[in-house]
């Protein structure tokens, strides 16, 4: 599955014990390199789809979706807001709301696009990792090492993007039998503004932090997605400057399963979310 912001990736750890690194002939950025080179590969080569719930914490109102994917795009199905299941009245809205979707071409194509392009930006930031930020072992557990990493002095930032992502200073978490990344978190350490403010800023102290795990054998996805970024320079159409998601219960779904299929999926599931114990 598509990874959507590969720049925020984590997964709850044990504490880390100082210690050697399991590859202390590798040099750190070297095992950087790896892990990310494997990353792009198992991500061009994933081509599966899946259906899971997203609890949306921030932005208020809290709640709760199914995501259904597909190959002409996602449905995203409202299952609940505050912890109440919808109305009936809620229900009938959605539902309409799910059904034009479905029968509009034009939507489609638009959030297709948008995710497109998030992907790109993603994965452009994901390959610059390894030059853009110098990385330092900091302990292992297991099949995961931590490093901690700060901006390379010698790398050159070509976007508006790169230029905020290498401002941070931060952590990976990766494992080394697997060569995944499992975690990655940054604190924007100065403030940035674009032509002197007029295009934007972001103050200090913004950061992200995103977990995923391996949902299937050779399967990862993002399990939580947090972004707390001040400002007003926003470079991501399905990210927000101030999102609290987390991602779990999730299920296979055929490749071939069209809009209208996943639509029913969708309807289905949620019914059983509604219900104590369903989902």
């Amino acid at each position: 599955m598509r990874v959507a912001f590969l720049i925020s990736l984590l997964l709850p750890i044990a504490t880390l014990t100082a210690q050697a690194p399991s590859t202390p002939s590798l040099a750190p950025n070297d095992l950087v390199r790896r892990v990310i080179t494997n990353e792009i590969k198992a991500d061009n080569d994933d081509h599966s789809h899946w259906m899971y719930q997203v609890q949306i914490n921030v932005p208020a109102p809290k709640k709760t979706q199914t995501i259904v994917e597909t190959q002409k795009g996602n449905i995203d199905y409202l299952d609940e807001i505050d912890g109440r299941p919808l109305t009936p009245q809620q229900k009938s809205a959605e539902d309409r709301r799910i059904q034009r979707f479905v029968s509009d071409p034009d939507q489609q194509r638009k959030a297709r696009k948008s995710n497109e392009a998030d992907d790109k930006k993603s994965a452009e930031l994901f390959a610059m990792l390894p030059d853009a930020f110098i990385f330092q072992y900091a302990g292992a557990t297991g099949d995961n090492m931590k490093l901690t990493f700060h901006p390379n002095p010698d790398f050159t930032s070509h976007s508006a993007e790169s230029y905020v992502f290498h401002k941070m200073d931060g952590f990976v978490i990766v494992n080394t039998k697997e060569n995944r990344l499992v975690e990655i978190s940054g604190t924007l350490t100065h403030g940035v503004e674009f032509a002197g403010g007029l295009f934007g800023h972001l103050d200090a102290g913004g950061a992200f932090d995103v977990r995923r795990e391996e949902i299937a054998p050779g399967n990862w996805a993002i399990t939580k997605l947090k972004v707390n970024m001040k400002g007003k320079a926003l470079f991501f159409k399905t990210i927000g400057s101030q999102q609290d998601e987390i991602h779990s219960h999730f299920q296979r779904v055929p490749d071939s399963t069209t809009l209208a299929q996943a639509e029913d999926l969708a309807q289905k599931k949620s019914g059983e979310a509604a219900i104590p114990g369903g989902m």
